[in-house]
């Protein structure tokens, strides 16, 4: 339970230093790229603690490690902009709604048991998200004045599906790994991250988009470490609980955090399709987790 606690409370923070890099203005290309060369760092760090580091080439979890370190940082992406034009508070509720999915994965796949009630609750967490969606206006944006555009009414719908594919990677990858110590392979991942990231900050510099700054490596770093031990603890979760128990609850624990986290330090305000959209969210997981 300890690793299911400490998964929603890293996950919370990682919403809230994204929110603050709008609010600090640190370049979000620089910033990703720091924040996974700090997460490898500390990953290949914790391994070199336990023992040698072996090559990954070979490991079961090779081949999707590679897939997973490449929808990482497309998934973060697009979280870091949505939090910052469409609110924390929505960008939360949309990625973590996306428990339909690694849900769906886990009785269809792995044969998981999905009784009446959870079923209900998926079909009002599918609800509750077009509620959120179509509300979204009600949060400020504190940093863009541009116009809503059709791709930023979109952002929380394709974050819906690329955290729930995200995390239906991780299941996979957590499944081939039969080592106790998973720190290699989240560091691996992590490491693949890092060298798409950088793709995109030596784009930006032939563009002249961006330049160096220390504040961006702080940020990254800080959103690094924050990152690492989300990923950790919820891998370490998934040897615990089955699909059908873990994400419902993991997901709400972080809708009710991140939510209470803009209300208190970002001031955001919901229009009454969010509160009803956010009520329905919570009916829906506690029904999906329900189990006789």
């Amino acid at each position: 339970m300890i690793y299911l606690i400490l998964a929603i409370l890293f996950s919370t923070l990682i919403f809230v230093v994204m929110r603050l890099f709008s609010r600090f203005d640190i370049d979000n290309h620089q910033g990703l790229a720091w924040n996974y060369a700090t997460a490898t760092g500390i990953g290949y760090l914790m391994s070199a603690l336990n023992g040698p580091i072996t090559s990954p080439v070979g490991e079961a979890w090779f081949p999707l490690s590679l897939l997973t370190g490449f929808w990482f940082i497309l998934t973060y992406v697009l979280m870091v902009v949505s939090s910052q034009r469409s609110g924390v508070t929505v960008t939360s509720l949309s990625s973590k709604l996306s428990v339909v999915i690694p849900t769906l994965f886990g009785v269809l796949i792995l044969k998981e048991t999905l009784g009446v009630l959870p079923a209900i609750g998926i079909a009002l967490a599918l609800v509750a998200l077009v509620l959120v969606v179509g509300g979204k206006r009600g949060a400020e944006n504190e940093t863009s004045k541009a116009k809503p555009s059709v791709w930023i009414a979109l952002l929380p719908v394709f974050i819906f599906f690329s955290t729930g594919i995200g995390d239906v990677l991780m299941k996979i990858t957590e499944k081939a790994n039969t080592a106790s110590d998973l720190t290699p392979m989240i560091a691996f991942i992590y490491g693949i991250s890092f060298l798409f990231s950088l793709l995109l900050v030596g784009y930006d510099l032939l563009k002249k988009k961006t330049r160096w700054q220390w504040k961006n490596m702080v940020g990254g770093m800080v959103l690094g470490g924050v990152n690492f031990f989300s990923t950790y603890f919820v891998y370490h979760a998934m040897r615990v609980f089955d699909n059908v128990v873990l994400f419902p609850i993991y997901n709400i624990g972080v809708v009710c955090l991140t939510a209470l986290a803009g209300w208190l330090l970002f001031k955001e305000k919901l229009t009454w399709k969010n509160y009803l959209g956010l009520g329905i969210a919570i009916i829906a997981v506690v029904l999906i987790a329900f189990k006789p």
